[in-house]
């Protein structure tokens, strides 16, 4: 075996340029595959900390009103934990947990936080632990309080737990004790995780403390979705029994009966179901758009690594074919068939080890800066230490190349008798040999054609989603916002006087909501004299809000109302209100204010009317808005100037000279509307990447054959040349290899991306036309492809073109 091993390390250092050729293409596949193995990991991994997360279970509602069917939520209204108990179904510490906000008062600062308000099971059931103090006993005090470690340095820096034990918090108009300080949370809890500006600052009370800000109506609600409600499942039960336990439990609370009598009659108002801790984070609206693009690029990676298999597969076929000689020398001295694989198979597992190590490598070095890209918490470890499954599956990956790069151009080989090329005769590989590098380069080319033209897809549909005219401007302007609790932001007079006498800023506004970054909001029914009914989107704003955002005013101004509540909708909701023109729209009453989208008696007068605005993802319809005019504080500030570098510094300066002491964030409207589509964007990156890497394997590829072809036909060539061939013909004889596989790429290639791209953009409402979108990316596509090859055959055209008859007519 060890001299087994030296000849094939001696034969795979000899063949260098060839060895290094195969090591390339297939450790940049397999790094791509490793990346993608490694972000899988991390985001299927539940909690590590908490024990036996398959038998814990999340009761999860997915509301059905009619015509507003929502999302599963992962979460659902707290009153379940109270029912379920009071049924006594078999499900052992059902605890609730509800995430809110905490203002700290500290040194005459406010500190924020997140609150978290839970029952005491909820420590033995998921397993959370104290550095110092009782967690479980803190949940059931109404005076007590227990911090991260991180807030606790927050608030009185660089001490130990011990310390922090007994200090007291002034928040929320108490005073509470800390009586156990806890870990910082691990990203993946499944309590939730806090705003950005917030962190790991987390504060938690039981549901009995005054700092829990929901009332007894709150807790006993059945369709508000307020927390999340965790239980352990008895060995006799089963996750698929949640949902029948909490339809029974839910129709069963008198409050059903409340419940508007068409969301009721031969409907469900409701579904339900359990969810194990295991199978979380593969649920949840973001968590699916997240396993869908990994997917996809999971898709493309393996396609790659396919391309490079094929192309480590001509490499080995071209290198044995020019050791026809050393094999039957080794056959005449007694090697069989079996004793030469092991030779030739240790020799590509040689190059394949490299691949595969020096992938590792790159994989290591590079996925914590991927998954920090694609939004994974920086303090989440994703390759440090690599993960055994990964290594494993990237061994088994070897041996399946191995076997795939090995078994042709080996059967190939020992089909050659060794008597002609002991002679010097040294075979072909034959037109079956040729016939299959072809079928193996259309597959290559094949990809790059689908890849190419899927990444013009999606880099067309994003610079589309990015210019939308969504009825509102986004450039030169910031948004500012405050982490406080919106019903105690405090008074910002001095702050928005300095905003109005600056010259920098020409307008600003407040606002509940963000235009460019919030695609959801409060919907309400609303009811116009003539009786038309229609739900309209609800946003807060000040007068100010329109001008700031650059919308166009089509009748009536944004005013404050005297004693009356003063509304702008715009044309859309104008129109579906039953008024005939924006402008007799003003003036008039509407009717809104109503739960569960039902009739109100809130009245609000229509005091202008703007053209048509979006707020809603390009992926949602487009919904009539209502703008509920109002001069209070506003945890949104938006300001408009005319240059953003001087912008952003004086509306840090002005904030910081005449803003209350509060955490704030300050960010470009344009980041935020990008970052709607940042899932979309980061798909089209990194598909973008492996549709080039795939252009360098294919380039790999239609290099090889040219090579060969060139080689095989050397003596063709100068014969053709001798019977009078000009470099034209010379060039279209060789260019005839290519014909076949560059047509067969653009058949199988072209439709498959034009159905993929289709369904791709089929997902939006708003979607970029299909010539521009779909036909223009094929079309580039395809001449790209066609560059590439003509680049890659290039050197052997102009060597074939070069050659002299006398060196190819030589015996």
């Amino acid at each position: 075996m060890k001299a087994l091993l030296l000849d094939a390390w001696r034969g795979a250092r000899s063949r260098s340029a060839s060895t290094f050729a195969a090591v390339s293409g297939l450790m940049v596949a397999m790094a791509a595959c490793s990346i993608v193995a490694l972000l899988a990991v991390a985001l299927a991994e539940p909690d590590p900390t908490i024990a036996d997360p398959e038998r814990i279970v999340l009761l999860d509602m997915k509301g059905n009103p009619p015509g507003q069917p929502s999302p599963w939520f992962t979460g659902s209204p707290l009153s379940f934990g109270t029912m379920l108990k009071e049924r006594r179904v078999p499900l052992d510490l059902i605890s609730r947990t509800s995430a809110n906000g905490l203002d700290i008062d500290i040194e005459g600062r406010k500190q924020s936080a997140l609150l978290l308000i839970a029952d005491s099971d909820v420590v033995p059931l998921l397993s959370l632990t104290s550095l110092r103090g009782d967690l479980q006993s803190t949940l059931t005090r109404r005076d007590a309080i227990a911090i991260t470690l991180d807030l606790m340095r927050k608030l009185w820096g660089d001490i130990s737990p011990e310390q922090a034990i007994g200090r007291r918090i002034d928040a929320r108009g108490g005073v509470y004790t800390v009586t156990a300080v806890i870990p910082d949370p691990d990203p993946r809890t499944p309590l939730g995780r806090a705003n950005p500006m917030v962190g790991n600052a987390w504060a938690m009370v039981g549901f009995d403390s005054p700092a829990n800000p929901m009332s007894e109506q709150e807790l006993a609600a059945i369709f508000a979705i307020n927390g999340r409600v965790f239980a352990r499942l008895r060995p006799e039960s089963s996750v698929d029994q949640v949902a029948g336990w909490m339809r029974e439990a839910f129709k069963a609370n008198p409050l059903y009966a409340q419940l508007p009598a068409d969301w009721k009659a031969g409907r469900e108002a409701a579904y339900f179901r359990g969810i194990t801790l295991a199978q979380l984070p593969f649920e949840g609206a973001g968590n699916e758009q997240r396993w869908r693009l990994l997917g996809t690029v999971a898709a493309a990676s393996a396609l790659l690594l396919l391309m490079a298999a094929f192309n480590c597969m001509n490499l080995q076929t071209a290198t044995l074919l020019q050791r026809q000689r050393e094999t039957a020398l080794r056959r005449s001295l007694g090697a069989d068939g079996p004793q030469l694989v092991r030779l030739w198979s240790l020799e590509v597992l040689i190059s394949l080890l490299l691949a595969a190590t020096g992938a590792l490598l790159i994989a290591w070095w590079a996925t914590p800066a991927v998954a920090t890209w694609v939004g994974l918490p920086p303090e989440q470890s994703v390759a440090d230490p690599l993960p055994l499954r990964v290594v494993l599956g990237l061994a088994i990956g070897v041996l399946v190349l191995l076997a795939l790069t090995i078994a042709l151009p080996a059967s190939m080989a020992l089909r050659q008798p060794p008597a002609p090329a002991l002679q010097g005769r040294t075979a072909s590989e034959g037109p079956w040999g040729r016939r299959v590098r072809q079928a193996l380069l259309t597959v290559q080319l094949s990809g790059v054609v689908l890849l190419l033209s899927l990444a013009g897809v999606l880099t067309q549909q994003q610079r589309y989603l990015l210019s939308l005219d969504r009825g509102f401007d986004t450039h030169n302007r910031l948004w500012l916002g405050v982490m406080v609790d919106p019903e105690a932001i405090p008074s910002m007079s001095a702050f928005t006087a300095a905003l109005d006498r600056h010259p920098a800023i020409k307008s600003w506004a407040f606002s509940n909501a963000r235009p460019a970054g919030d695609t959801e909001g409060p919907n309400e029914l609303h009811v116009s004299r003539s009786q038309h009914r229609q739900v309209l989107r609800v946003t807060t704003v000040s007068p100010g809000f329109f001008s700031t955002y650059g919308m166009t005013l089509l009748a009536g101004t944004p005013t404050l109302g005297t004693g009356e509540a003063h509304v702008a909708i715009d044309e859309k909701a104008a129109r579906l209100l039953g008024f005939s023109n924006p402008q007799s729209a003003i003036g008039e009453l509407i009717r809104g204010g109503g739960g569960f989208l039902q009739e109100g008696s809130d009245v609000r007068r229509v005091v202008a009317v703007v053209k048509s605005v979006k707020l809603e993802s390009a992926r949602d319809p487009a919904l009539p808005q209502a703008f509920l005019l109002s001069d209070k504080p506003q945890w949104d500030v938006t300001v408009h100037g005319n240059d953003l570098t001087t912008l952003r510094q004086t509306l840090d300066d002005l904030w910081k000279a005449h803003g209350p002491r509060l955490l704030y964030d300050i960010q470009s409207v344009d980041d935020q509307l990008a970052s709607v589509y940042e899932q979309e964007q980061q798909l089209t990156t990194m598909l973008t990447a492996v549709a080039l890497l795939s252009v360098g394997v294919a380039m790999l590829g239609a290099y090889a054959l040219i090579a060969d072809t060139v080689r095989r036909r050397r003596t063709e060539l100068v014969l053709r040349r001798l019977h009078g061939a000009d470099d034209v013909a010379i060039i279209r004889q060789l260019g005839l290899e290519f014909v076949p596989p560059l047509l067969v790429a653009a058949v199988i290639g072209l439709p498959l991306a034009t159905w993929l791209g289709g369904r791709y953009l089929a997902g939006f409402v708003d979607r970029v036309d299909m010539g521009v979108g779909l036909v223009m990316p094929l079309a580039i596509a395809g001449a790209a492809t066609l560059f590439v090859t003509t680049l890659a055959t290039l050197r052997h055209v102009r060597q074939a073109l070069a050659i002299q008859p006398i060196e190819a007519l030589q015996p």
